[in-house]
């Protein structure tokens, strides 16, 4: 009976065996791909390296501001002096006041930017320009998805 017993530990010691030889190619080969896809998911990771806020202002203003300006800037100009001199002063004073109006418009539309520039994982530098204040800081690691940053 003993001999049964043992052969029959021995028969289990040997499928146990084989069964763990013949699952260890398969536990290697999920490593590399497992390795693979964090690989291809991390091809958009990076690093914020730097950020530059800055305003734009548009490339064309209304006109309101200039009328305005204008408008304003002729009835100071037209108080100042009398005859040929109140004229040219009420002309002075529309030129003048049609370009402050002009000029205080188009820093009042002005909008604010940002660059953040990225070193990417897979090698070299990105930068994105976003509009409004800077939403990443210096070392955040981010993701680019469809063509965006994100954390």
């Amino acid at each position: 009976m003993q001999r049964t017993s043992t052969r029959l530990i021995s028969r289990a010691v040997l499928a146990a065996a084989f069964a763990a030889a013949s699952a260890a190619p398969f536990a290697v080969q999920a490593a590399p791909d497992h390795h693979a896809r964090a690989e291809a998911e991390c091809r958009n990771c990076g690093t914020v390296v730097s950020t530059h806020t800055y305003k734009r202002e548009p490339q064309s203003a209304s006109g309101v501001g200039g009328v305005g300006g204008a408008v304003v800037g002729g009835l100071l100009g037209n108080q100042v002096g009398s005859g040929r001199g109140r004229t040219l002063a009420t002309v002075a004073g529309a030129v003048g006041g049609a370009y402050a109006g002009n000029r205080i418009e188009r820093n009042m539309k002005a909008e604010t930017y940002t660059d953040v520039r990225v070193k990417m994982a897979v090698g070299g530098y990105r930068t994105f320009t976003e509009k409004g204040a800077p939403r990443f800081h210096n070392g955040e690691h981010v993701r680019v998805l469809d063509g965006r940053l994100v954390r």
